[in-house]
């Protein structure tokens, strides 16, 4: 599942991620996707945060798996158009 809050925090994880944020927000958070990227398990067992204004930095990642890059794309296509 993912979700994200009003200060820009996109959380990828497995449980009900309405108050799952970043350390220290406590924001409420609003679901935006349902689709469940397992490979950030492998980071952190609960899941990942991340601000939003970084997620081109999952797609700049040589060491991310396609699967993974082509999965943020379809939930965040407007990370497409930059130049990678």
């Amino acid at each position: 599942m993912i979700s994200e809050c009003s200060s820009g925090h996109i959380c990828f994880g497995k449980v009900d991620l309405s108050s799952y944020t970043m350390r220290d927000c406590g924001r409420p958070t609003v679901i935006i996707s349902p689709i469940d990227i397992q490979w950030f398990y492998k980071i952190n067992e609960s899941g990942l945060c991340i601000n939003r204004k970084d997620l081109h930095m999952i797609i700049e990642d040589q060491n991310m798996p396609q699967n993974v890059k082509k999965t943020i794309l379809r939930i965040f296509p407007h990370l497409e158009a930059r130049k990678y």
